[in-house]
């Protein structure tokens, strides 16, 4: 039977591979639902390979990202060894491009967005991924990215066996150099390539190839859309120094081409799409969310069909698509004047409008198959068919107007009175207007671009963000600036200024930081009105978190009442700020290790915990140390499992006193443990004790013990008992001689005889219980 974790109810199994196995839980306490990752139990006998897995909690608990997929606990039993985690809700990155073949263009670089600012985070604490892969990237349900699996993580710097997936490896890895954060930039953009093309850079199933092209070979760039090439060759670069030195700063450069290429809200457009895409794929998801049923309107509905499998067919709707038109006659009638000409108004037009790719969404690129797609008749509605006349259709007489009446007719015409027209005596007289000058109308103002430098921070003024911002305009006029800091996404602080009287402008902004923003991103956003070509800038600061420090750790260990097995740990910690401290707690048995626990405290500052152990077999005799670290303190409670002596239960098997006086006795005695107790055994005949005995039991949990007895010559009809009593517990049994012999009546005739005494035995079996 396999191992598990503790305090966990496994609901079934996400994954298995030769590192192990991930199933989802639910945590027994509080309902909620976590992936535990298992080390494989030939993994877990490595020491090795075990280190790497505790190497691989004890770099989780640093890193608290949104980015990154949190690891609340870790535990190690002799059974096994056990890393909890967050459950994230989607499918892999790789899931996506097995059913889909490519992302759009947004969504890859909303891909490559996320993951840069995981790895930025494990680069600020001087580790590298080494393992980017669309494996480890997992894609919720609503477009966001979370990034996972830092087994092989090292710190910057660290020259090892080259590790990896050899497909996504950067050159140095391959000619054995040291890690960087500029390693991880490379596998982020090989994968972000994969995204946009469907295929990976270098494609060679041969290692020795494989490696070579990583080294050698040029970046396939005009694979991917032009837009983004630019980036894929930064990130891809053959050497290190040629890459953004860090993910931080290759997020600016991405947002920057992002909104070049494919406008402000090319983020808002990716995470759609993806969150599409995953939805697609919604039976993979660790805790499948019921499809909601589309709605169904009267008026015109557009549906697309798109592939779920990236060699499916596409198919267009443009030329073959009939479009009813209708035409409504509109008659204008005047009560005096005569009837007007019929006007059509086109209702539709007969060739439909093209869709842009924002309404269409960019589908994956795919080849198209030779033979066109075949579809059963049977799964197509019927659709009615309307009817457009054509125009050899005979056509209808035009309506005439009817004359309009005012009264019912008269038989004979009435008489009309003609007007004779006269001459005007005078002519009109035409002033001449005077001509008013014409006003020059003023320009607008055009604002070319905007340059926003690094945002920093500045602890001379109460830890202060701070960047500026260059506006370019190409006239005089007035151009509103507004700068927006916001924290966490959060918005903070805005501030507007009106510019005006030049071409350029430079303006410095800056904003107090609280404690609210420790571990925080700080994000100054600049924009212009009128809007600056290339649209609005934005700057980046990573927070560092607040310094926290652990002003109280307590531990008290407990032991259950003999014979239980169990032993608890309750752990209660004090701390000055709400930054994330790490925590270890270790218990061993007479300096052995047997259990180990890790977890993060963070969000508060109090904190109490709870862990527990049971053991196969009570360790009596033992003592048991946990020790527990949290922060720079440290705090230790010892106890010695005590086992007292007792006895659950005492039987005098059998017992019997023979005619010769030897009395004997069987005892069966269960003790609580293999403490030592002593049994006592007293033979008593007639009310007069013939004997006693008394032995130590020790060193087990169940004896059976024989006593005998000489009574002498006993008088027959006597009562005897024996009595054998330990550890508080006693019991007995008891029993007579033979009667008497009656006496033999006088008679002269008689001779008496000889009688012989009796040689039967009297012996009291122990009735069974």
């Amino acid at each position: 039977m396999e191992w598990s974790a503790p305090g966990y109810t496994e609901i079934r199994q996400l994954g298995t591979g030769g590192s192990g196995r991930v199933v989802l839980a639910e945590h027994d306490d509080t309902g909620v639902k976590v992936a535990i990752k298992y080390l494989a139990e030939r993994l877990r006998q490595d020491p090795a390979a075990l280190a790497r897995f505790q190497s691989e909690a004890r770099l989780l608990t640093t890193l608290r990202d949104q980015h990154i997929a949190t690891m609340w606990e870790y535990i190690q039993e002799p059974s096994g060894a056990a890393i909890v985690m967050e459950l994230v809700n989607g499918v892999s990155l790789r899931a996506l491009l097995r059913e889909n073949g490519t992302t759009s263009p947004e969504a890859a670089l909303v891909v490559l967005k996320g993951s840069l600012l995981g790895l930025a985070r494990a680069h600020t604490i001087g580790l590298v991924h080494r393992d980017y892969k669309p494996e480890n990237v997992i894609v919720r349900e609503d477009g966001a990215s979370k990034l996972v699996d830092f087994g092989i993580a090292v710190r910057e710097g660290t020259a090892a066996h080259p590790e990896g997936t050899p497909p996504y490896m950067a050159p140095e890895m391959w000619a054995g150099g040291p890690a960087s954060p500029a390693t991880d930039v490379y596998a982020a953009t090989a994968v972000f390539f994969e995204c946009l093309t469907g295929h990976r850079p270098y494609r060679s199933t041969e290692p020795s190839v494989l490696g070579y092209q990583h080294l050698h070979a040029p970046i396939p760039v005009h694979d991917a859309p032009e837009p983004v090439r630019d980036l894929v060759t930064r990130g891809m670069a053959k050497h290190p120094d040629q890459r953004p030195a860090s993910a931080a700063d290759f997020v600016a450069e991405l947002e920057e081409a992002a909104r070049a290429g494919y406008g402000e809200d090319w983020e808002e457009r990716g995470k759609r799409r993806l969150a599409a895409l995953v939805a697609l794929l919604a039976a993979l998801w660790p805790v499948p969310q019921p499809v909601a049923t589309p709605e169904v309107g009267t008026s015109v509905t557009r549906t697309v069909f798109k592939a779920m499998r990236h060699n499916a067919v596409r198919m267009g709707v443009g030329t073959g698509l009939a479009v009813a038109v209708a035409v409504a006659a509109v008659v204008i009638l005047s009560s005096r004047g005569p009837s007007t000409t019929p006007v059509d108004v086109v209702a539709a037009s007969r060739t439909p409008a093209p869709l842009s790719p924002a309404q269409l969404g960019t589908p994956p690129t795919t080849t198209l198959p030779e033979t066109p797609e075949v579809v059963d008749p049977s799964a197509v509605a019927s659709v009615p068919v309307a009817v457009i006349p054509s125009a050899s259709s005979p056509s209808s007489p035009e309506p005439t107007d009817p004359p309009e009446t005012t009264g019912p007719a008269e038989t004979t015409a009435p008489t009309t009175n003609t007007p004779t027209p006269t001459k005007p005596t005078t002519k009109p007289t035409t002033k001449t207007p005077t001509p008013k000058p014409t006003k020059t109308p003023t320009p607008p103002a055009t604002v070319s671009g905007i340059g926003l430098g690094k945002l920093t921070l500045s602890s001379n003024d109460g830890n202060a963000a701070a960047g500026t911002a260059t506006v370019r305009v190409t006239s005089k006029v007035p151009v509103t600036l507004t700068a927006r800091f916001t924290v966490g996404g959060t918005p903070v602080k805005t501030t507007t200024a009106r510019l005006s009287g030049a071409l350029s402008y430079t303006r410095s902004f800056s904003h107090t930081l609280d404690d609210s923003a420790c571990g925080e991103t700080v994000t100054l956003t600049v924009s212009t009105s009128p809007a600056a070509t290339g649209g609005a800038k934005s700057a980046s600061v990573n927070v560092p978190e607040c310094p926290t420090e652990v002003t109280r750790l307590r531990v008290a260990l407990s032991v259950a009442e003999s014979p239980g097995r169990a032993v608890s740990m309750r752990i209660s910690a004090a701390a000055s700020g709400t930054a994330a401290i790490p925590m270890r707690a270790s218990l061993s048995l007479n300096g052995e290790p047997v259990l180990t626990r890790e977890s993060t405290l963070s969000g508060d500052t109090s904190y109490t915990r709870a862990y527990s152990h049971t053991f196969d077999k009570r360790p009596c005799g033992g003592t048991l140390t946990v020790t527990v670290t949290a922060g720079d303190r440290q705090a230790t409670s010892r106890a010695t499992v005590s086992c007292p002596a007792g006895v659950q239960r005492i039987s005098v098997l059998r017992a019997a006193l023979g005619a010769r006086g030897l009395a004997s006795a069987a005892v069966a005695v269960s003790t609580l443990n293999d403490q030592a107790v002593r049994l006592s055994v007293v033979f008593t005949v007639a009310g007069r004790t013939i004997g006693s005995d008394a032995v130590d039991l020790a060193g087990e949990t169940s004896y059976t013990r024989s006593f005998s007895f000489q009574a002498g010559k006993t008088p027959c009809g006597s009562r005897w008992s024996v009595t054998a009593s330990a550890g508080g517990k006693a019991d007995s049994a008891s029993g007579q001689t033979p009667a008497c012999p009656s006496e033999p009546s006088e008679s002269p005739s008689e001779t008496p005889t000889e009688q012989k005494p009796s040689e039967k035995t009297s012996e009291t079996p122990k009735p069974e219980r």
